[in-house]
């Protein structure tokens, strides 16, 4: 549906305020998701006659680099001396799930806005930059992902993490690091818009991407020994669970076609939370790009030695 309005002065000003804030970002998505224009002055920011995702992706671009600079490829952070690289993951609309497996139907349409993920799963060395004194890891290695912590502890870790780089000015104020919906990881799993639509994240190989129950003797190895997937990500399928913020569900039955950065089932699961990718100890076909698994928080803690977590930014 098109919206016919005047052209505001400032790039990106979506209520007329004469600024580019989160406010704009608030006023597009009660639009989109409840029709309520009672805020818009210019709301189709990218011009193509419409108010939909691709504008708030826009604003958000404008709001985080600029209103005539592209979002860098990658970001480094250094943390105590530890780098961790976030890849940018373009948003994009989506059909999400697989209507062959009842777990993951009904397959629906699903927008995204762009955000930064983790290059690789949360390693040792990175939580140990800044806990330097934690000493549980189910199987230990600076360069494997973080494996045996509590759901809890991984709330705390990412808490330290944000206030120590607005505290060093290396990430502002607006942008803070989070686990990811359920969209978002399959979305990036499957390699955003660069995706060529492989089983599992980077190949229909599970052994060129992916340690699994088959090569792996069931323990988690180094990052970025297997290939990365279309965007340059690494471990997406197989070595280490990863976390997500949404509430498990048995299915999709709750999903609505068409949302715009949609998170999970509405309902708390006596199951738990999503967690994706399989791992070092699941077989082939819980590695997918697409396989639903969850994550028992109230058994041991949600701490299991295949379970770890890859971070986003937004």
């Amino acid at each position: 549906m098109g919206f016919s309005t005047s052209l505001a002065a400032v790039i990106g000003d979506v209520n007329g305020d004469n600024e580019c804030t989160g406010s704009d970002v608030t006023a597009l998505y009660n639009y989109i998701l409840y029709n309520d224009a009672s805020a818009i002055v210019n709301g189709d920011q990218n011009g193509d006659g419409e108010i939909t995702g691709s504008d708030v992706t826009a604003v958000y671009n404008i709001i985080l680099y600029g209103p005539s600079q592209e979002p860098p490829e990658y970001i480094d952070f250094t943390v105590n001396g530890v780098v961790m690289r976030m890849i940018y993951v373009k948003g994009g609309t989506f059909v999400m799930g697989n209507d062959d497996v009842e777990s993951e139907s009904p397959a629906h349409s699903v927008t995204l806005t762009d955000f930064y993920i983790a290059e690789t799963e949360c390693t040792q060395a990175l939580w140990k930059a800044l806990f330097p004194n934690f000493n549980y890891f189910a199987t230990v290695g600076d360069l494997k992902p973080c494996n045996g912590q509590q759901y809890n502890e991984v709330l705390q870790f990412i808490t330290a993490l944000n206030d120590y780089l607005h505290n060093i000015g290396a990430l502002d104020a607006e942008m803070n690091f989070v686990l990811p919906t359920e969209a978002q990881w399959e979305w990036a799993a499957r390699g955003g818009v660069k995706s060529k639509g492989y089983t599992y994240a980077g190949s229909n190989n599970i052994n060129d991407v992916a340690w699994y129950s088959v090569n792996s003797g069931n323990l988690v190895q180094d990052v970025k020994l297997k290939a990365p997937n279309e965007l340059g990500i690494y471990d997406m399928s197989g070595n280490a669970f990863e976390a997500t913020t949404d509430n498990f569900s048995v299915n999709y039955s709750w999903a609505t076609s068409g949302e715009v950065d949609p998170v999970g089932s509405p309902t708390a699961s006596a199951y738990g939370l999503v967690r994706r990718g399989g791992s070092c100890s699941a077989v082939a076909s819980r590695c997918t790009v697409t396989k639903r698994d969850f994550n028992d928080i109230e058994f041991n803690g949600g701490a299991s030695e295949d379970m770890s977590f890859r971070l986003i930014l937004k």
